[in-house]
């Protein structure tokens, strides 16, 4: 009878599992500075996938800003890089910018275009608004989706020599850092 509490200790602790939780927010500050990407930057997220050469993949473009010193802007430049010989564009949105989505009631409205030239892809965002010249948050810039041409990986990348995060006045936000998105195609 006293060996049953100890059989059930041992037990319990031999069958306990520590997983590893891998999140993958792009607005965790922590994560991305042990990455050793610092705000102001543009991530992606999510920023790794395995997918099949049937599945359709879906990659958002962030800026993200230091939750302790937001700096205001008005529009983004992103010139992002990706191998199209395994990845071919199939369709771009905006994402949400400012305090809202670009459908919700806030009205949040980007002027936004895009450019694509074998592998090269140049988005451009700009805040309107009636009531504000700046935002200041997280900013999902645009919901890239990709369909892959072949098996293989792939990294989406951004040229930081070209994006650029805008001031309201014209002056240019030095991006500080960037995350790369890692696509397996099986």
């Amino acid at each position: 009878m006293r060996l049953t509490p100890i059989f059930l200790i041992a037990v319990f602790f031999s069958n306990c599992t520590v997983y590893d939780n891998n999140l993958d927010n792009p607005n965790d500050n922590e994560a991305n500075e042990e990455l050793g990407v610092f705000p102001p930057s543009v991530v992606f997220f999510p920023k790794e996938q395995t997918k099949t050469i049937s599945d359709t993949v879906s990659v958002g473009a962030y800026a993200v800003f230091s939750d302790t010193s937001i700096v205001p802007f008005s529009g983004a430049h992103l010139n992002i890089k990706y191998d199209n010989s395994l990845l071919e564009i199939d369709s771009i949105a905006p994402g949400w910018i400012g305090p809202g989505s670009i459908t919700d009631s806030n009205k949040t409205t980007p002027l936004f275009t895009y450019v694509e030239d074998q592998g090269i892809l140049d988005i451009y965002a700009y805040y309107l608004s009636i009531s504000d010249i700046s935002i200041d948050s997280l900013t999902h810039i645009a919901e890239i989706w990709f369909k892959p041409k072949s098996v293989g990986s792939s990294i989406i990348s951004y040229d930081t020599s070209e994006c650029q995060l805008i001031k309201f006045d014209e002056t240019i936000i030095p991006i500080n850092g960037t995350r790369e998105a890692s696509i397996i195609i099986q």
